[in-house]
């Protein structure tokens, strides 16, 4: 005969019957539990713990044709060691990464080829000028930064992505509590509730990009979306005339690794904004399906840019299709801090200020 185990929501620790109190005592934290309550609590997580946890992706992996090949050019960096393909009518004299000349001609390789391409918008022009406005009326740049910031180079690039489209479903249970402080007589009384609260609901998921090139750097990408796959078009080498398309070299595994990581954060964070009103809410269980989904590989547009200030190069990104621009150009920490305080000083005389002629 089974031997059922009760155990505290707050300490874990083994729940004995109260007679006197009618209620579930631990001996440990000094919680009591309606006996009701935890029957029904233990059906939630006996539930939640039979929900299996499986991820099914579709890749659509199909190879370059030998069209596809005849009119593909390949080259490799010996710098940077990047793989890079471009149209056969293209010259390519620099690494579109590192923008070292030290490249050369490649074997052409077996590899993913991208279903759709989204094509330039952006021109070179509109890049250079959306370069040399991220520095105005930005107060708390570096000094160096104020004048004479030129482009060391600019380069046309398309970034592999694989697109994930799904319908995820994810079960979610949480124990959360409720803590109220309150005076009874001599005696300062904290009442503390627990409950445990179920999730569980579907959430669609279309066209998640994930980058496949190890070249790119995850929250560079990542920051330059969203992208409009609308304005999508088949892939042919021809459109990368006059680009530079960096390979597909980070492994299935590992893509679908990261889109899993995205769409269980997502949801996670999703549900965690339903649970309102709670002191505590700490989730104990998550349990996330993903039965149909499928991934379609493409190519990005991002325009990169370097500039060099004190022999450091800083790199600017800019996403070929909506002008969105990251860099990596830091704040002057002298200037943060004396902003911080003057902001601090002048609302410490506002309030003073109003404290004098209320008073």
């Amino acid at each position: 005969m089974a031997t059922i185990t009760y155990k505290c929501p707050s300490c874990a620790s083994p729940l004995t019957f109260d007679g006197n109190a009618k209620e579930m005592a631990c001996s440990n934290c000094g919680n009591n539990f309606e006996v009701e309550g935890l029957k029904e609590a233990m059906q939630v997580e006996m539930e939640t713990e039979q929900t299996p946890e499986y991820k099914a992706w579709d890749m659509h992996d199909e190879a370059f044709d030998q069209n596809d090949v005849k009119q593909t050019k390949t080259f490799s960096c010996s710098s940077c060691g990047a793989q890079l393909l471009t149209d056969e009518t293209t010259v390519a004299t620099e690494c579109a990464f590192c923008g070292s000349p030290s490249i050369i001609p490649d074997q052409f390789t077996p590899g993913t080829k991208p279903q759709s391409v989204l094509p330039f918008t952006v021109k070179k022009e509109r890049a250079e000028k959306l370069f040399h406005d991220y520095f105005k009326n930005k107060k708390l740049l570096p000094n160096i930064f104020k004048k004479n910031n030129r482009i060391n180079e600019i380069r046309k690039l398309y970034v592999p992505y694989w697109l994930f489209t799904c319908q995820a479903f994810a079960d979610i249970s949480y124990n959360a509590s409720k803590i109220r402080t309150f005076t009874r007589g001599n005696y300062r009384i904290t009442q503390t509730l627990h409950y445990l609260i179920r999730r569980a609901g579907t959430v669609d998921f279309k066209e998640l990009p994930i980058d496949s090139s190890t070249k790119a750097d995850n929250e560079i990408t990542e920051s330059l979306e969203p992208y409009d796959m609308g304005e999508g078009l088949a892939f042919t080498p021809a459109i990368l005339s006059g680009a530079q398309a960096s390979r597909a070299d980070v492994s299935i595994e590992e893509s679908k690794k990261r889109a899993d990581d995205r769409i269980t954060s997502s949801m996670q964070s999703a549900f965690r904004d339903t649970i309102l009103g709670y002191s505590t809410v700490v989730p104990v269980s998550t349990k996330i399906n993903i039965p149909e989904g499928t991934a379609t590989p493409t190519l990005f547009p991002i325009w990169i840019i370097t500039t060099k200030k004190e022999d450091k190069t800083y790199t600017f990104a800019i996403n070929g299709q909506t002008e969105k621009l990251t860099c990596d150009v830091p704040i002057s920490a002298p200037k943060a801090i004396g902003w911080f305080l003057g902001v601090s000083l002048t609302a410490l005389f506002v309030i003073s200020l109003i404290m004098y002629f209320v008073l």
